[in-house]
């Protein structure tokens, strides 16, 4: 587990230097590397607290907050690769209509981002079914941008 730790948390700091060293892509298969690279790793720390939620792992609150705190600080970062030109082509599962609803499709990551600080702020606390109440309404949100924004 401290291995596959690690390797994510070395991920995440590739993830923010490539983003950082692509703030403007300058190909489109870089910003689809990008957000699908930061895509995979929320997902990760996602499930983990989704064991957790669901009573498949024991609830610790200290990893839980470390994931929710990740995934807070993942959830602000693949937007503006969704929005790089000709990123809606080639390799990805972005819908078209992303573009042509740009500001619904930014609405819908703004609600990620506020869902998933309060995620955070709940996980500190000491009340656990508030921690899977919040943790629902993040997955509420997710579900509502793949269900308007990613065809599969």
């Amino acid at each position: 587990m401290k291995k596959l730790s690690k390797f994510f948390i070395t991920a995440i700091v590739g993830v923010l230097f490539f983003g950082i060293a692509y703030a403007q892509f300058t190909r489109p298969e870089s910003a689809i590397a990008y957000r699908q690279s930061v895509m995979t790793i929320m997902g990760y720390h996602t499930a983990q607290m989704g064991a957790v939620v669901t009573g498949k792992k024991p609830y610790e609150k200290k990893a839980f907050s470390r994931n929710a705190a990740i995934v807070e600080m993942l959830a602000t970062l693949p937007w503006q690769a969704f929005m790089s030109p000709g990123s809606d082509k080639g390799k990805t599962e972005l819908k078209p209509s992303a573009f042509k609803e740009k500001d619904k499709f930014l609405a819908k990551a703004k609600v990620l981002e506020t869902e998933t600080r309060k995620l955070v702020k709940a996980a500190a606390g000491d009340d656990f079914n508030a921690v899977k109440t919040q943790f629902g309404n993040v997955g509420k949100s997710c579900k509502s941008c793949h269900d308007a924004y990613r065809a599969r």
